[in-house]
């Protein structure tokens, strides 16, 4: 069995805790929440980087490695353990964003120990490429497909891939997936 992990709001707490922690940081640097609140909405069309944010704000450029240094403390500590029993060669991560910031939150976290580097994608669009490839390399095992959007359900496969199981992730307890140990 192989699994494909989202990153954010799935393996690391991005919006309920980090970006929490980022806008705080901003504050106490002089940046209103509101602004940059609306800064975000505006610019998350496109992958962000935290460093465009804090450029935008010219804000210290040290506070990026303030912000990024407690990137641990966001870690979904319950699906790291899991994934250590699942193992680096049953295990990936395709996640949505700026390549150079989520290899960093990635790395940062913990997470970059868990997986494969070939085993980490982060794209800038669609991710459905990427699961259909883990899908054909290994047709003859059922691969599980963890996001926490569904949308990135929407235009996969099923008939070609009859492999692929998709979970919604809203940070349940996952064991009734997992093969038994």
């Amino acid at each position: 069995m192989k699994y494909i992990f989202d990153f954010d709001d799935v393996l690391f707490n991005n919006t309920t805790q980090f970006k929490e922690h980022i806008y705080t940081c901003l504050e106490k640097a002089g940046v209103s929440r509101n602004t940059a609140e609306e800064y975000y909405k505006k610019e998350r069309v496109n992958p962000l980087h935290l460093k465009k944010i804090l450029a935008h704000f010219s804000v210290r450029e040290d506070l990026y490695e303030e912000i990024m240094v407690n990137s641990k403390n966001f870690s979904n500590e319950e699906l790291f353990k899991i994934i250590r029993k699942i193992g680096k060669d049953n295990c990936y991560i395709i996640t949505y964003g700026n390549k150079e910031f989520n290899l960093d939150k990635i790395t940062r976290s913990g997470a970059g120990d868990l997986f494969h580097k070939r085993n980490v994608f982060i794209v800038s669009g669609s991710k459905k490429d990427i699961i259909e490839k883990i899908c054909d390399k290994h047709k003859d095992e059922e691969v599980i497909f963890i996001d926490d959007k569904a949308y990135h359900f929407k235009d996969l496969d099923f008939k070609k891939y009859p492999n692929l199981r998709t979970i919604l992730y809203t940070g349940q307890n996952l064991k009734p997936y997992l093969p038994r140990s």
